[in-house]
């Protein structure tokens, strides 16, 4: 289980911690690897989560996919459906890409089987979508 407190941490890593300190926190089982060719900085790749830092090594979001719980508030969001994520985030709103909350920098793609169903869930820093 995962908990999130969006803009500030998850599983009590802060957002701004140095990379060298979360992979410590989290664990040696990822790849690095860079998401497209246009990404200013390589993620590192877990079995049910990619972590993605800043160009200065700073953490700055993290994508939770899979079977990992997630819960924020004592709420487990995920994996669920949208409907829960409004009743949660109240200000999330969709877009092309699935649901987006700017406000707390949360970001959600859903399945392409069930619209209804979250495929999964991004939490970033203050302003992650502005980047």
């Amino acid at each position: 289980m995962i908990d999130v407190k969006p803009l500030m941490e998850v599983d009590g890593i802060k957002f701004d911690t140095d990379r060298d300190l979360v992979r410590k926190k989290i664990g040696k089982n990822y790849q690095e690897i860079k998401k497209t060719p246009f990404s200013k900085n390589t993620m590192d790749a877990y079995k049910n989560f990619h972590v993605y830092y800043s160009p200065d090594n700073k953490f700055e979001a993290i994508e939770i996919f899979g079977n990992e719980k997630v819960v924020v508030d004592g709420k487990e969001i995920f994996p669920g459906e949208v409907g829960r994520l409004k009743e949660v985030f109240p200000s999330i709103e969709e877009d092309s890409e699935g649901w987006i909350d700017q406000k707390l920098s949360i970001g959600v793609t859903v399945s392409q089987n069930d619209e209804t169903l979250i495929e999964a869930i991004l939490f970033g820093c203050k302003d992650y979508y502005s980047l």
